[in-house]
């Protein structure tokens, strides 16, 4: 039997077929851009949470549109904005938009509040069961949008978010895409905190936006509006441009170690750079006008404590007596603490005086030293190191001199 030669060629050229084929796969996905979706939380009719000077949807506004601006100079990337404008969306439209878009990392950013002006510092979330009711209240919070729909029970499938038992649903929920949002999350937390804001972990709860997206999601609370301080950070132009660098300097260790783990050459770090220096200088005006802001601002808080501590002794001492006041000292710092530092939360009336370039704080202010003991006592479980000063005219003088004025 006579095979003819063309015979021969069949099998190599369908080798070659393959090859081709496997080769133009792999190259089409080393270059498929990596999708990044941008989500700033609430808008339109939707504020979110109110603060003195700001409303939450423009503060998420503005730091996503600051994030968009630094990833659309890499041509690896493609980035999406969920909204550009003042403009309300659905939580299951947010989603959607994810999703259409093949979406590689969905980042949702919103801006947190409290009932407590002291509450401060930034959280990120992923999807989970909220372990905590301060993590399920987040939640309920950025879910209640959804009551602003009409059939919105139908629409979500029976999902209420102001019951507690709704939420039970996201215990049994194996999201495959838990380990990656941590992982960004984390980073996210890292570098929020290089950059001066208290760093309060990674979080889960359950938010309908992250369980809707098919794809690493986290949601940013970048801070709280309801802090003064923080609202004044956040609300500026300087403030937004650094919560957005930090956000972006974490998505690129994200994205190479995402780049390490698909056999793909990074290059991402290193085209940014000139990005990174552009975000820098544009602003470096930006700083210089919240710098100056901030100052206004000490000065006048400086003022007013300077009025307060003299009211306050005033009250409590006698020249003609020089009356001693009892204090007590809870902690030293080497840089002065915002007043609305954790270590102080909750207390009333604290002040500091400076000695040996230290930053002494105290609480209370008692001519009677019993009060002071008394208060010693109260906060021993918070503060067990603390210790009983004394001031004689504002001058600290040795607490058995003290005593010995007082007659004791």
């Amino acid at each position: 039997m006579k095979i003819p030669f063309q015979k021969y060629l069949l099998l190599p050229y369908g080798f070659l077929i393959l090859f081709l084929s496997i080769f133009a796969s792999s190259v089409a996905a080393q270059e498929k851009r990596f999708v990044v979706v941008i989500d700033a939380g609430h808008g339109g009719h939707d504020p979110g949470a109110m603060g003195k000077i700001s409303r939450e949807k423009d503060i998420n506004l503005g730091v996503a549109k600051e994030l968009a601006k630094l990833m659309d100079d890499n041509k690896e990337l493609k980035v999406v904005l969920t909204r550009k404008t003042d403009k309300y969306l659905t939580l299951q439209e947010r989603a959607d938009i994810a999703n259409e878009n093949h979406a590689d990392l969905f980042i949702c950013i919103h801006t947190n509040s409290s009932k407590s002006p002291l509450a401060y510092g930034a959280e990120t979330y992923t999807l989970g069961l909220a372990k905590t009711n301060a993590n399920l209240e987040v939640a309920m919070r950025e879910n209640s949008v959804i009551l602003l729909e009409e059939n919105y029970q139908t629409k979500y499938q029976g999902f209420d978010p102001t019951s507690v038992d709704s939420y039970i649903m996201f215990e049994f929920m194996q999201d495959k895409y838990l380990d990656k949002s941590i992982e960004f999350a984390s980073l996210v937390q890292q570098h929020l905190d290089r950059n001066g804001r208290l760093d309060r972990g990674v979080r889960q709860a359950g938010f309908w936006v992250l369980h809707r997206s098919a794809c690493p999601s986290t949601l940013i609370e970048l801070g709280f509006i309801s802090n003064p301080e923080e609202e004044f950070f956040l609300s500026s132009e300087y403030g937004q441009k650094k919560m957005a660098q930090a956000i972006y300097t974490a998505f690129l260790e994200f994205k190479k170690e995402h780049d390490k783990r698909n056999g793909k050459p990074n290059s991402t770090s290193v085209s940014n750079q000139a990005s990174s220096k552009k975000s820098e200088n544009v602003g470096s005006e930006a700083q210089n006008n919240y710098s100056t802001a901030v100052k206004q601002t000490e000065i006048k808080d400086t003022l007013t404590a300077n009025i307060t501590n003299q009211e306050k002794q005033t009250e409590n001492i006698s020249p003609s007596t020089q009356q001693p006041v009892f204090k007590l000292q809870i902690l030293a710092s080497k840089k002065k603490l915002s007043s609305q530092a954790n270590e102080l939360k909750g207390l009333r009336s604290v002040d500091y005086y400076i000695e040996n370039e230290l930053y002494k704080y105290t609480v209370g202010a008692e001519t009677d030293y019993n009060k002071i003991v008394q208060l010693k006592n109260d906060l021993s479980a918070k503060f067990p190191q603390a210790f009983i000063v004394a001031f004689v005219n504002g001058k600290k003088v040795d607490v058995k001199e003290a005593l010995r004025l007082t007659g004791k």
